[in-house]
């Protein structure tokens, strides 16, 4: 059984490998062009991140709203790919400014000033509702 079970892991990692869903060793990228239910689970993510920004500040949790923050990050990082290549350049802005606002949100969290994080916060939550209100899933 157990060699059974290796064998269909192997089958699925190759599979992976070749379908392009592994990343790439040199860049550690994703080999596939984001798609919309990847972007759409992103951004799933990002709601749940924002919470926990928003809990920690409350909660006076530099550790965890900088984590938080650093999640933030992240994600807009992938959006940011997702809609460059999708060649939506005022959205890329919108997601290059929310990735700059939530590195500010963990810098100021990781430096005990939660009262600039919760500025910056704030700043990348007026960005994020702005970008929203664009609707660029439905172009």
């Amino acid at each position: 059984m157990t060699k059974r079970l290796l064998a269909t892991i192997g089958v699925c990692l190759a599979t992976a490998s070749v379908s392009g869903f592994a990343q790439s060793k040199a860049t550690g990228k994703a080999k596939t062009a984001p798609n919309a239910a990847m972007h759409k689970a992103w951004m799933n993510d990002a709601t749940d991140a924002q919470e926990d920004v928003r809990e920690a500040i409350a909660g006076k949790s530099s550790a965890k709203t900088a984590a938080a923050a650093l999640k933030l990050q992240t994600l807009m990082t992938r959006t940011e790919r997702y809609w460059a290549s999708r060649h939506a350049d005022d959205i890329v802005k919108l997601a290059v400014e929310a990735k700059a606002l939530a590195g500010q949100v963990a810098q100021a969290a990781r430096a005990r000033k939660l009262d600039q994080a919760n500025d910056a916060f704030g700043k990348l939550n007026t960005t994020c509702n702005t970008c929203h209100d664009l609707h660029p899933e439905k172009r």
